[in-house]
């Protein structure tokens, strides 16, 4: 699988990072039909159509979207099946959504359909297995980019509650989640490392790896789960010290 330290990918701007990493990772893919799904105002959907994909948008919320007189845009819910045929492009962005759903297994069995076999997606969100993230949830109970109670929140403002963080994900239940639906995950990226507690990731790094080899070994013992792999990649900068979880994954 690759990961970022295997890939290195210059940002042209530093304004949005998981932007620029997400059109630097789709950029150096040939050619084709994307749909930027969740789309919000278009500027990835905008990125990529001048760089000559030829680009879908797609959201449920039509006026924010600010190009509607240079790429095509699709209203559509993900409540309901998307209205693409199977099979019809060969990338799909799906960017900062699925902690919104209430249903991530349907709407992603409609996007592995709408993908072409061996087509591209490119998923993130926000990544709560990094350090700082877990010590928040240590010290909060609620990890980074979870942090209002969500039923008090949607008293609170009802008006924003489609915009409300509702399902963490760790990356296990991602891939997982993936796989069920044809998906392959092959590349691990973030969009920046948070400096911030590379110290203190430094300092308990190794205690980690002390836990994850006696987890190892019991598992062994006992016939268990061989979760090297898993290990390898919780412990990558990646997943420690990453912002945003980004996956790229192919369909089988």
């Amino acid at each position: 699988m690759r990961t970022q330290h295997d890939k290195k990918i210059k940002h042209k701007r530093v304004y949005n990072y998981l932007s620029e990493k997400v059109i630097a990772l789709v950029a150096q893919l040939p050619k084709g039909r994307v749909c930027d799904l969740g789309c919000g105002h278009g500027d990835s959907a905008k990125r990529l159509s001048d760089l000559g994909f030829t680009v879908t948008a797609a959201d449920m919320d039509a006026k924010c979207f600010g190009f509607k007189d240079e790429i095509p845009f699709q209203a559509c819910t993900l409540d309901k099946p998307l209205p693409f045929a199977d099979g019809y492009f060969d990338y799909v962005l799906f960017l900062e959504v699925i902690e919104h759903l209430y249903n991530p297994g349907f709407v992603m069995k409609e996007i592995s359909r709408v993908l072409k076999e061996g087509g591209v997606l490119v998923l993130s969100t926000p990544n709560i297995l990094n350090l700082a993230s877990r010590l928040r949830f240590l010290f909060e109970g609620a990890f980074d980019f979870f942090r209002e109670p969500t039923l008090d929140y949607a008293k609170v403002f009802p008006a924003q509650v489609q915009n409300m963080h509702v399902i963490p994900w760790r990356y296990q239940e991602l891939e997982y989640l993936l796989d069920r639906n044809g998906l392959r995950v092959e590349g691990l990226f973030t969009d920046s490392l948070r400096s911030s507690v590379r110290f203190l990731a430094f300092l308990i790094k190794p205690l980690f790896a002390l836990q994850m080899k006696s987890t190892e070994r019991h598992s062994r013992r006992k016939g268990g789960v061989d979760y090297r792999r898993i290990h390898k990649l919780l412990l990558s900068d990646e997943l420690l010290l990453g912002r945003h979880l980004i996956l790229e994954a192919r369909k089988k």
